[in-house]
């Protein structure tokens, strides 16, 4: 088939969950099908990597730039977008989009994910929505817990915004696709028709296993991509109410946080405590390797995580709340230890630094649940059935 293939973030090099997904599932679709990569790009150093997408047929980009620009803050405040629908809002890709489909015949349009819909031409093929969250979801939980009452109320006029575009994208759509049952389950009630689940997934090779041992001084890590607020969220909780009780029960232990974008004020915080802040951290597999719990006390949830996944693939054991784990298929003390208030984070990072038979448990149960369901090859061919369909509807 040939696939036009729209995506709001260039999927190279792979430093957030979007990129890591889109990536893989391009380099193994691309095998079988010519696919046009059309992307965004946030500054002009990002075409370097073009090189990198040569399993695509054709890459093309156009820059977006970073979405806290005055157009785009007076665009959302004046029109009916929400903001960050309004970033996406881009005549020249529009253009491009449909020169793009004048010239070739394109069984469909793939978009990915939702929020770049706005510079879709009027005229296109079928279209599949590809959804990393429902963000409406994701965006309210923010607004609910944002401490500023002046600009609370518009915050909630955003979501609801968002609410209604991303609604309307799923209606319009041939085919829609959710990375999790629970997300699914949202937009089925919608829509009235399945919802196909296409997870995320990981790369084993590049994530080989180890079994943990026991470490005189423990590493605790925190992995995220700190553009996105859930991640800021979760991060302060463990720096600022579960590290100082943990320091009270594990004197020795280590804390690492990795991640792009982090917040100045979190970083001070960090370092504060003695723990170590890192940006640049190239082979994220390595870093997996190197701690020895992953601690991810999430209050916001919303698609799924990969840092879950792969901290699995390599056998890390995890820590984390319900919503930490939302939309996969993790059972509680068997694939994880769950906690939801810093004193029972404190006994459950305990009890693995501390038992062999727990840590080792949950790091094999952990493998096996990789291989079996969150393959990256098995995930390509599941998205592969939904494009043969749509592009028969």
């Amino acid at each position: 088939m040939n696939i036009l293939f729209v995506s709001a973030i260039l999927p190279y090099p792979l430093r957030s969950g979007g990129q890591i997904r889109i990536y893989n599932l391009l380099k193994r679709l691309s095998k079988h099908h010519a696919v046009t990569l059309v992307s965004f790009i946030r500054e002009e150093g990002e075409r370097e990597f073009l090189g990198d997408l040569d399993f695509c047929e054709r890459v093309a980009v156009v820059m977006r730039g970073r979405a806290w620009q005055p157009k785009y803050i007076l665009r959302a405040a004046a029109g009916a977008y929400p903001f960050l629908l309004a970033t996406y809002q881009h005549e020249q890709m529009r253009q491009e989009i449909a020169r793009l489909i004048s010239e070739k015949t394109y069984d469909i349009v793939h978009i990915e994910p939702f929020y770049v819909i706005p510079s879709l031409p009027a005229k296109h093929p079928p279209l599949v929505v590809s959804e990393h969250n429902v963000e409406y979801e994701v965006y309210g939980g923010y607004a609910r817990r944002f401490s500023g009452m002046i600009l609370r109320p518009l915050l909630h006029w955003d979501v609801a915004k968002m609410k209604h575009w991303e609604r309307l994208s799923w209606r319009t759509a041939s085919a829609v696709t959710a990375v999790s049952e629970d997300d699914a389950a949202v937009i089925e009630a919608y829509v009235h028709h399945p919802v196909p689940v296409v997870p995320n997934g990981v790369d084993i090779e590049s994530f080989p296993f180890r079994l943990p041992k026991a470490a005189e001084s423990p590493m605790i890590l925190f992995v995220g991509n700190f553009r996105w607020h859930p991640n800021q969220d979760a991060a302060y909780t463990l720096v600022g109410r579960i590290w100082p009780r943990l320091q009270e029960r594990i004197k020795n232990a280590r804390l690492r946080i990795v991640g792009k974008d982090i917040p100045a004020k979190l970083r001070r915080m960090a370092e504060g405590v003695g723990g170590q802040v890192d940006e640049n951290a190239e082979d994220i597999a390595s870093v997996y390797r190197q701690a020895d719990v992953l601690v991810a006390p999430h209050a916001i949830s919303g698609g799924t995580k990969f840092k879950m996944l792969e901290a699995m693939a390599t056998g890390l054991p995890i820590v984390t709340t319900k919503e930490g784990v939302a939309g996969l298929a993790m059972e509680q003390d068997i694939h994880f230890l769950s906690a939801e208030t810093p004193d029972e984070f404190v006994t459950a990072i305990a009890s693995i630094c501390e038992s062999d038979v727990t840590r080792q448990t949950l790091a094999k149960n952990g493998r096996k649940l990789i291989e079996s369901r969150y393959n990256w090859d098995s995930i390509a061919k599941t998205l592969e059935g939904v494009w043969q369909k749509a592009s028969h509807e």
